[in-house]
């Protein structure tokens, strides 16, 4: 479940933990105005990820709620909190044709 937090630091946090969150981390990830990236790794194996935390300014925020509403259809409490992902979409069909 996507975790939105905002840090008296003046900090915006996105986590995300799970495979079915991978989807929101390939679109985010290359997204220039992140400050840093804190990854949780599995005790047990390091090489396995727990949790991603996508960190910037929260003058960005109304833009990260943006694109989490339009392209996942997430939505977070003003003050931050959890959100349900749902379901991945069915691909699109092409349109083109031969």
């Amino acid at each position: 479940m996507p975790t939105l937090s905002m840090s008296p630091a003046g900090e915006l946090s996105l986590t995300l933990r799970g495979a079915a969150e991978n989807r929101v981390l390939e679109t985010l990830r290359r997204w220039p105005y992140w400050r840093r990236v804190d990854i949780e790794r599995d005790p047990a194996d390091p090489d396995l990820y727990i949790a991603v935390t996508l960190v910037t300014d929260q003058t960005y925020e109304p833009m990260v709620r943006e694109i989490l509403q339009r392209s996942f259809g997430l939505k977070f409490p003003a003050d931050g909190g959890s959100s349900e992902l749902g379901p991945e979409p069915p691909p699109r069909p092409s349109r083109r044709r031969r």
